[in-house]
């Protein structure tokens, strides 16, 4: 209905409930916009007043449209609750630096597995080895088009949650969420030396991913077969869902470290 129908109803009349109502709303909306919102258009509300004429009822009727907003904002929400917020800012496909033959090749493979992902499959992706060679910053560039298409991700920096958990055992709270998250990123899996516990736990987790088909995603300073010879139970679920197209290893080599080569 366009501003010049709206107007067509009177305050007074049989339409005037309506008028009342439509005015309250939209007042609603002009207060929460004079403050910090995300949404200008619905004052962070999540939903627009609507008024149209009811062919049905014979008669003008409101309603509240949802607003384009709720989904960008039920993203945000799930970013900020995955820990990833900034993270995600920061660290994309257009800030990664493909200036390498071996950079080139993590990007066009991470491309490759979203275009998987697009076409209704459920890959898992691995990328293991020389530290500061832009693993974390490829998976996290995976992580955001996850989360601009819906997706339940829930970001799991393996030393500070393995701390947690070890602190929470009896608390099932984190580890349920770990197990069943639509999407989880390990990052950097293993980063210490890992105890029986440690094995153990991760096999817990991605036991119950594989069997349940839940996307994984996975970095980690253990190439292909550190992982092997470390476990080889969880290697094998893993290469399962990675096939050899998603199983990256990076060799060991300081120059391709970033952060400190020259």
């Amino acid at each position: 209905m366009t501003d010049s129908e709206v107007a067509k109803i009177k305050d007074s009349g049989p339409d005037a409930h309506l008028m009342f109502q439509y005015k309250r709303e939209l007042a609603i909306i002009e207060k929460k916009r004079l403050g910090n919102c995300y949404c200008k258009e619905c004052g962070d509300t999540g939903f627009i007043p609507v008024m149209y004429f009811d062919n049905r009822l014979a008669q003008y009727t409101i309603a509240l449209r949802r607003c384009k907003c709720v989904n960008s904002i039920a993203v945000k929400q799930a970013m900020e609750a995955s820990g990833l917020l900034r993270e995600l800012e920061r660290k994309t496909f257009n800030t990664f630096k493909a200036d390498t033959e071996f950079r080139k090749q993590i990007k066009s493979r991470a491309i490759d597995y979203l275009t998987v992902i697009a076409k209704g499959e459920k890959p898992w992706l691995y990328i293991g080895g020389q530290s500061g060679s832009g693993k974390s910053h490829i998976c996290i560039a995976i992580a955001n088009r996850f989360f601009q298409n819906g997706y339940k991700l829930h970001y799991m920096r393996w030393i500070d949650e393995l701390r947690e958990i070890k602190d929470n055992r009896i608390d099932s709270t984190k580890l349920y969420t770990l197990k069943n998250a639509d999407v989880l990123y390990i990052d950097d899996l293993f980063k210490v030396r890992s105890t029986e516990y440690d094995i153990a736990l991760a096999f817990e987790i991605i036991n119950y991913r594989d069997s349940n088909n839940l996307i994984t995603l996975i970095s980690s300073e253990l190439d292909k077969e550190d992982l092997k010879q470390l476990d080889e139970a969880i290697y094998g679920r893993i290469l399962a869902h990675t096939g050899d197209n998603f199983m990256i290893s990076i060799e060991k080599d300081a120059s391709k470290n970033y952060r400190t080569a020259t």
